[in-house]
C-alpha cells in the first residue's frame, strides 16, 4: 500500500510540476545585465537642480527561480560620485520598485565597491526587482543632484538573504556601461 501512495504521489508532483525539493539560493551565473547611456530625447524631463542620465537597459538573463521567501535579488543603479536621487522606467511591467531591504548590509557592500550607497532620505526606492519574465529591456533615467561622468555608472546585481531580522549579502555583481 505505501508503494502505491508513494507512486502516486511522485506521479502527482510530476504531473503539476511540484517540488518536494526546496528552491535554491540565487546563483551569480543565472543573472546578466548590461545597459548603455542613451543620449536619445529623455521619456521624463528633470525636475529643475537635478542631473538626470538616460540608459537603455537589457536584461538577458534572470532567474526567477529561488526562494523568494528567503532571498532577494535586486538590480541597483548607482555611480562612483553622486547618490542617485530617482530612478525611472518606461517598463513598469517588467521591473518593479525596492522590495524588502536592509540598508545595513547592502549599503557597506556597495561602499567596499567605491559606489554610491542607497539613499532612502528623498525617495524610498532606487532600485527594481525583475518581474514576469527572465528578459526584458527598457529605458531607465536616474535622477542626481550633481553631473555623473557616464564612464561612472554601475548596475550591480545584488542577491541578499534575510533570515529572522538579519539581512546578508549573498554576493553582487557589478556591470559597467558598454
Amino acid at each position: 500500500m505505501r508503494e502505491i501512495w508513494a507512486l502516486s504521489m511522485v506521479g502527482c508532483l510530476a504531473v503539476t510540476g511540484c517540488s518536494i525539493m526546496a528552491k535554491p539560493s540565487p546563483n551569480p551565473n543565472d543573472y546578466k545585465v548590461s545597459f548603455s547611456i542613451d543620449n536619445s530625447v529623455p521619456f521624463l524631463t528633470s525636475p529643475k537642480g537635478q542631473h538626470q542620465t538616460q540608459f537603455n537597459v537589457d536584461v538577458s538573463k534572470w532567474n526567477q527561480d529561488y526562494n523568494k521567501q528567503k532571498c532577494e535579488v535586486f538590480l541597483i543603479v548607482t555611480d562612483k560620485s553622486a547618490p542617485v536621487v530617482d530612478l525611472e522606467t518606461d517598463n513598469a511591467n517588467n521591473f518593479a520598485y525596492g522590495g524588502w531591504y536592509n540598508l545595513n548590509a547592502e549599503n557597506p557592500t556597495l561602499k567596499s565597491l567605491s559606489l554610491q550607497p542607497i539613499t532612502t532620505q528623498r525617495v524610498p526606492n532606487n532600485w527594481f526587482n525583475v518581474v514576469n519574465g527572465t528578459q526584458a529591456s527598457a529605458r531607465f533615467i536616474a535622477r542626481t543632484d550633481s553631473p555623473v561622468n557616464p564612464k561612472d555608472w554601475r548596475f550591480v546585481i545584488m542577491a541578499i538573504q534575510g533570515d529572522g531580522g538579519k539581512v546578508k549579502v549573498l554576493w553582487t555583481k557589478e556591470v559597467a556601461p558598454t
